[in-house]
């Protein structure tokens, strides 16, 4: 999996699945279109966040919903993975987020005091259809940066897995309920 080549070493790691009652071609096309800010629970928790009221931002290709957030999508093998990755600082209030970092650059990435996540979403074909999961992790640089991630981690690992399972929850209702569009490019 791309996970594995972008972050073989990492600090934390966190996974969440599920079972969906649909073919491989409809979960990603329900993944790749839908809008995770549509989920309430979702929406609250990113704002929260962020600092911010987060929009719901349409059926926009997932670099264009990534614009300025600073995430970035490292790889995607269409019908099976994308990869996603963010750097920062992420205990600070503002999330310390790193915008001058690309996706090219980000495999090399690992300045002091500083940590980088990748967080994935992957289909796993079945005989009921497939599994969905998303698997995030988190590589700190140097002790202090551990230690204020750890801390920081304490605090909002019960809320990211609401997230995540917010998110995978709404995907496989759009693609068990026929309401996928085609894959964006």
């Amino acid at each position: 999996m791309k996970i594995d080549e972008l972050m073989p070493a990492y600090d934390v790691r966190t996974r969440h699945r599920v079972q969906v009652r649909a073919s491989p071609e409809e979960v990603w096309s329900a993944l790749v279109c839908t809008d995770f800010s549509d989920s309430f629970l979702v929406r609250i928790l990113m704002s929260v966040r962020s600092g911010r009221m987060v929009q719901r931002q349409g059926s926009k290709p997932i670099r264009e919903r990534l614009a300025g957030t600073g995430f970035l999508e490292l790889a995607e093998v269409p019908g099976q993975e994308v990869v996603l990755g963010i750097a920062g600082r992420f205990w600070r209030p503002d999330g310390g987020r790193c915008f001058d970092v690309d996706a090219g650059e980000f495999p090399g990435f690992h300045r002091a005091g500083y940590a980088k996540a990748v967080w994935n979403f992957a289909l796993l074909p079945n005989p009921g259809g497939c599994q969905l999961s998303t698997e995030t992790r988190v590589q700190c640089f140097g002790r202090a940066a551990l230690v204020s991630f750890r801390a920081y981690w304490t605090v909002v690992k019960p809320f990211s897995g609401l997230i995540r399972r917010a998110i995978l929850q709404q995907v496989k209702r759009a693609a068990e309920s026929g309401r996928t569009r085609a894959a964006s490019p």
